[in-house]
């Protein structure tokens, strides 16, 4: 099996044991991490504070634009200044598990820590990612579809956990079916014109896998 960006525990754990099964068990570990910090309780609200809510359509062909390709990368360009150094302690926790030989179910819960640790530098990349894609006027939808194709473009799987949504979810005391999707790939796929675009910005986007893993 080709072996995955940062995020890998996660990805693994999901082509391992099945989605559903996947589902129950990272619903129950994240869940109950999270839980610990009353400041997460808050980004459901702040997810809704994105200013365009319109519906996204994506279009039949899956290309992306120049103007979306910007967007993502000046996206995530301000999340990384945001948080600054930190993104280095927050990046060598999942790179060592990246490097691993054999990733295992038994991984997961160190991967967990690992965010419960940086809880605060988590928040601090959220809150700047509402403002960039307020100023770039985009809606959530529309940004996770440029980014799912991008990585999809470059050859590169990772697992997109909807925080917001596993927390919301966890206050009204439901069991999510679906709190993380493999998206990405493990090869290039996609329109040719993505792959064509997006080469040069490969390196950027694998430094910034660890980020969208965890909805950035």
């Amino acid at each position: 099996m080709k072996k995955f960006a940062i995020g890998c525990g996660i990805a693994l754990l999901l082509v391992c044991i099945g989605a559903a099964g996947a589902a129950y068990y990272l619903y129950n570990r994240v869940a109950s991490t999270l839980t610990q910090f009353a400041e997460l309780g808050q980004v459901p609200e702040l997810e809704r504070s994105v200013h365009n809510k319109s519906a996204f359509v994506p279009p039949a062909s899956e290309e992306l634009t120049d103007s979306q390709i910007e967007k993502l990368l000046k996206i995530q360009a301000d999340v990384r200044s945001r948080i600054g150094e930190r993104m280095a302690a927050f990046e060598t926790k999942y790179k060592s598990l990246a490097e691993k030989e054999k990733a295992t179910v038994t991984d997961v819960p160190a991967l967990l820590s690992a965010y419960r640790d940086l809880a605060a530098t988590w928040m601090d990349a959220k809150r700047s990612q509402i403002e960039a894609l307020n100023a770039a006027e985009l809606s959530l939808e529309e940004y996770r579809w440029i980014r799912d194709q991008a990585y999809r473009a470059i050859g590169v799987a990772y697992v997109d956990l909807d925080i917001a949504k596993i927390i919301d979810e966890a206050k009204r005391g439901v069991t999510s079916q679906d709190p993380g999707r493999l998206l990405g790939a493990l090869e290039p796929a996609g329109p040719e014109s993505n792959r064509t675009r997006l080469e040069k910005f490969k390196q950027q986007l694998q430094q910034n896998v660890a980020l969208a893993s965890f909805g950035l």
